[in-house]
């Protein structure tokens, strides 16, 4: 250094004392101690599956509209109210001169029938005088006119007669099928119009309802009919009740991207205590195993910490730690609920223990550090 201006040894010495500093500052803190979480293999049941929402609907559910103008007279049903098919629920004030137009119409039907018989064994006689060539053919045509005037003239009164009983049927709401009243929206004396809105809403028997759900496309695959599902409702918290899948849609909903497929599920409602429009949250049945050998599934979304000097092997790896060592274990695995996945295949036994995360300490942490399961990545 005796050759080296002033200035450049100066830095050089500088740059020696910064080194010579960082050293021992950083040499002297502790490494980030880590600390494994591990859980004991357990044998047990498991039961795989599949959540979804869904809302509780009739099986079959009616609209009954007015068929005319007019005023509510009486009102015989209410909401609640069991029906029978054919039952009347409400009056409406007949049309003024209704039932005398229906028995005009009587009359005039009756008039055009003996009008027609008289006028078809004109035609007859005359058929048989034609064929001798006793009357003229002009004879024989206005014949066979008048005939075919007085069957017009009869289906006419007839068809007179038909409109004016369905007009005079009308005053008359009744229901469409044997169920209870969901909905009543008409009052006494109200002014109600020909299909504008609905007067009554029936629902068939509410000890049967549907239950429909909303299935993502990556699980509807795994439905499948007869399968069992498990739903709650808010109204009865903690409290599951059963349905049966019945019906798979083939057609798509998609909202916002998302597509999802209609399942619908039979209930049994014989207490009465489910309502239709309740929502539910739903967990359809795939499959359950008894007694198998079961790893949290934790364990398979756990990556070792970028400190440690192992390597994932392909397939599917849990990790054991033993003697300060964390090792990989290949594993096949089977059906999983929300916490737990069946191993089908590996040299785990019970009693095991494998890790599902880790903690860090020490060091410039201020306090322990949790390293959250991270999803495997294939």
């Amino acid at each position: 250094m005796k050759n080296l201006p002033q200035s450049k040894l100066l830095y050089v010495l500088t740059g020696i004392v910064v080194v010579t500093a960082a050293y021992f500052i950083f040499s002297g803190q502790k490494e980030d101690q880590i600390k494994y979480v591990k859980k004991k293999i357990q044998r047990g049941d498991i039961t795989s599956l599949v959540r979804a929402s869904g809302t509780l609907k009739p099986t079959k559910e009616a609209s009954i509209y007015s068929e005319i103008n007019g005023t509510i007279k009486e009102i015989r049903s209410e909401v609640n109210d069991e029906v029978k098919k054919g039952q009347i629920l409400a009056l409406i004030e007949e049309p003024e001169g209704l039932s005398e137009d229906i028995e005009y119409f009587k009359e005039i039907l009756k008039k055009t029938t003996t009008d027609l018989e008289i006028s078809t064994n004109s035609h007859k006689a005359n058929k048989r005088l034609f064929e001798k060539e006793l009357i003229s053919r002009e004879e024989f045509n206005k014949s066979l006119s008048d005939q075919s005037s007085s069957l017009a003239a009869q289906e006419k009164a007839r068809a007179d007669l038909e409109t004016a009983k369905r007009k005079l049927d009308s005053t008359q709401i009744t229901s469409m099928l044997d169920g209870v009243v969901l909905e009543k929206n008409i009052i006494i004396g109200e002014q109600i119009h020909q299909n504008k809105s609905a007067l009554y809403v029936l629902a068939e028997n509410p000890r049967t309802l549907h239950l429909i759900s909303n299935v993502s496309e990556a699980d509807i695959g795994k439905i499948k009919e007869g399968q069992t599902a498990l739903f709650r409702v808010d109204a009865f918290p903690g409290k599951d009740f059963s349905a049966e899948v019945k019906q798979i849609a083939n057609s798509p909903s998609v909202k916002n991207d998302v597509v999802t497929y209609n399942v619908t599920c039979l209930v049994e409602n014989t207490e009465l205590e489910l309502k239709p429009g309740m929502t539910a949250e739903v967990k359809i049945v795939i499959s359950t195993k008894k007694d198998v050998l079961k790893i949290p599934t934790a364990a398979l979304r756990f990556i070792p910490p970028k400190s440690s000097t192992v390597t994932t092997e392909a397939g599917e790896n849990v990790w054991t730690f033993s003697q300060g060592k964390l090792l990989p274990v290949e594993i096949r695995t089977g059906i999983s609920d929300d916490f737990y996945t069946e191993v089908v295949d590996g040299p785990l036994s019970e009693g095991d223990s494998i890790v599902v995360e880790y903690t860090t300490s020490g060091g410039s942490n201020k306090g322990p550090g949790f390293a959250l399961p991270q999803p495997k990545r294939f």
